[in-house]
Formats: structure tokens, sequence, C-alpha cells
């Protein structure tokens, strides 16, 4: 697999690339840079975002990221040290869980 997308507990998702099987139980990863495309916006609703599902993003190789380990543990899952969860796959995913709670992501603020 070529990337290690990390699943937070509100549901957000974080793409990592990895660099480095290290053992079929351990990988190098880094964090890759994610950018919403322009024009989107969410539209919220009593404080949750009604088009959420539509949201898109660039994502590119951030050269400059730190690298770290991740651990496949007993239970099959993917861990790093800070317990954060990340599931393998063929393709980068980013979603951003947008609420009244996490606040708005600001990345049209310009517009």
């Amino acid at each position: 697999m070529k990337y290690a997308n990390r699943r937070a507990d509100d549901g957000s998702v974080l793409p990592f690339e990895v660099l480095e099987p290290v053992s079929p139980t351990e990988m190098i990863i880094c964090e890759m840079d994610c950018t919403l495309r322009k024009g989107w916006k969410p539209i919220m609703l009593l404080g949750n975002c009604t088009n959420e599902q539509d949201q898109q993003w660039d994502i590119e190789v951030d050269p400059e990221a730190l690298m770290f380990r991740i651990w496949m543990r007993k239970s099959g899952e993917w861990k790093d040290a800070q317990g954060h969860t990340y599931v393998l796959s063929e393709f980068p995913e980013r979603f951003h869980r947008f609420s009244f709670v996490s606040g708005i992501y600001d990345a049209d603020v310009d517009e």
C-alpha cells in the first residue's frame, strides 16, 4: 500500500504517504499537504454541514513533512506512538468533519 490514512474520532481523515516499509509490522510515513479546492464552501445548518460529502481536496507530497513510524498491533490495526489509527490504502484520502464545535475550515478566507 502506498498511503496510510489517519482516522480521527470525529470522522475526519488525514492522508500520509508510506515512505518505507521497515518490516511487515512497521512503516515510516509522513503527512501529505492538503488544500481544499477553491470555490467549495461549507453550507451550515443548525451547526451541521449539509454538503460535507461534496468536499474536494488537492493532495500532494510534502517534502518537508516530518517522518515517523507506525506499527501493526496484535489487533491488526496500524497505530502511531500517540495511539492514532491508520488505514492502509492505494489512494490518499482527506475529509474534514465540519461542525459548529470543530469550526469552519478557513482555506478560502481571501475570496
